[in-house]
C-alpha cells in the first residue's frame, strides 16, 4: 500500500464520528479546502465501533484509528474521521488527534479546540481553525513527517491548546520541502500589475 506521501490524492472526505453540530464538517471542509490543493467533502456519518478508555470519559485513539483506517479503501483519498468527543491513548491523557505516518487515515477531536472546553464562551471560528490546524498536523504525518523542532510550524508537537494557536495553520519551509503537491495548499493568486 502506498502511503499518503507517495500517491496522487483526488480528495480528502472528512467522515463524522459521533453526534456534530449541524454543518460543522461542512464548515471544516470549506476552511480547509483554502489549505489543501484538493477537494474537500463531507461523508455521512458512519457505523464505526467507538471504545472507551477503561476509567476515563474519553474515546481510544488507537481504536478509532484503527477502525477509520479499515474504511479508508481508495489509494486515492485521505479519510479524516472527525469527533466532538474527547480521545486520548493509555499513555496520553489526552490528544487532539491521530495518525500513523504513511497511512492514509487520521482522527481529530474538537474536543479540546473550542474554547468552551477550557469554561470561556463557545467561538466556533476558533475552534474550526484550531480543527483544521490539528488535521494538517496529522495529514502532515499521513505523509511521513515528523514533528518539527520549529516552533511556528504546523508540526511541531502541541501538548496543550496554548501551543496549537502559537504553532498555527502554515508549515515551515524545511516541512514544506517535504510536503506532496496534494498538501502544499493552493499557490498564491499571480501579481496584479
Amino acid at each position: 500500500m502506498a502511503g499518503a506521501a507517495a500517491r496522487q490524492l483526488e480528495a480528502i472526505d472528512l467522515l463524522p464520528v459521533g453526534a456534530l453540530p449541524a454543518g460543522t464538517l461542512e464548515h471544516l471542509a470549506v476552511r480547509l479546502s483554502r489549505r489543501v490543493e484538493v477537494a474537500c467533502h463531507v461523508l455521512r456519518r458512519g457505523d464505526l465501533p467507538v471504545q472507551r478508555i477503561p476509567r476515563r470519559d474519553q474515546l481510544d485513539a488507537n481504536a478509532l484509528l484503527e477502525a477509520v483506517e479499515a474504511g479508508a479503501t481508495s489509494d486515492a483519498r485521505v479519510l479524516v474521521a472527525v469527533t466532538g468527543e474527547d480521545i486520548a491513548i493509555p499513555v496520553f491523557t489526552f490528544v487532539f488527534g491521530l495518525a500513523r505516518q504513511g497511512g492514509r487515515a487520521c482522527v481529530v477531536s474538537l474536543a479540546r479546540t473550542d474554547p468552551s472546553f477550557y469554561g470561556l464562551p463557545p467561538d466556533p471560528a476558533l475552534r474550526d481553525e484550531r480543527a483544521v490546524a490539528e488535521m494538517l498536523h496529522e495529514m502532515g504525518h499521513l505523509a511521513r513527517l515528523d514533528h518539527c523542532p520549529d516552533r511556528g510550524c504546523v508540526m511541531s508537537f502541541a501538548g496543550n491548546i496554548e501551543r496549537v494557536d502559537n504553532r498555527g495553520l502554515r508549515f515551515c519551509a524545511a516541512c514544506s520541502e517535504r510536503l506532496p503537491s496534494w498538501l502544499r495548499g493552493p499557490a498564491p493568486p499571480p501579481d496584479v500589475v
